[in-house]
């Protein structure tokens, strides 16, 4: 073996080590994006359910369907549309694939249907909460083929 061939081995060694880590960074990087992603879904849905907040203030009420909205009571309403802001959050990380649906549907998806019934005809139409509104729309559309999976299906919501 000539020193020429050496060299020659001792690049193709470095660059498949080169491309070797190259790879592993990059896999790296993705899985850290995703638990960063997941990091800010999941603030925001601890936001959502802080204590005092609309949702914890009205969590029974909205389980059992006796939830109605306020409309004469300004706190309420204050806090109904900052849920709507925290929601609207929630889906621009939807929008950019920042958490897989299925994980959004399990966390979020059995108020998200309760939630849209108790907006309003005029938030509803309003392009101000059309975000938010969307969102709670497939979320709910989702729940309903959520239901159907069997439990193995279901199994994929749990990542």
């Amino acid at each position: 073996m000539t020193l020429e061939d050496f060299r020659n081995y001792a690049t193709i060694v470095a660059a498949l080590v080169a491309l070797l880590v190259f790879i592993v960074n990059v896999r790296s990087q993705a899985r850290n994006r995703r638990i960063e992603n997941l990091t800010r879904f999941n603030e925001v849905h601890q936001r959502l359910f802080a204590p005092h907040s609309y949702l914890t203030n009205n969590l029974i009420a909205i389980e059992t369907g006796a939830m109605q909205r306020q409309p004469e009571c300004p706190l309420a309403e204050a806090q109904f549309h900052l849920m709507l802001l925290e929601i609207e959050r929630l889906a621009i990380l939807a929008n950019n694939k920042a958490v897989p649906r299925s994980t959004q549907v399990y966390m979020f998806g059995s108020y998200a249907p309760k939630i849209r019934e108790l907006m309003t005809r005029q938030e509803g139409e309003s392009m101000f909460w059309e975000l938010a509104r969307k969102y709670l729309d497939g979320i709910s559309a989702d729940v309903g083929h959520y239901e159907k999976l069997t439990k193995a299906e279901r199994s994929q919501f749990w990542r």
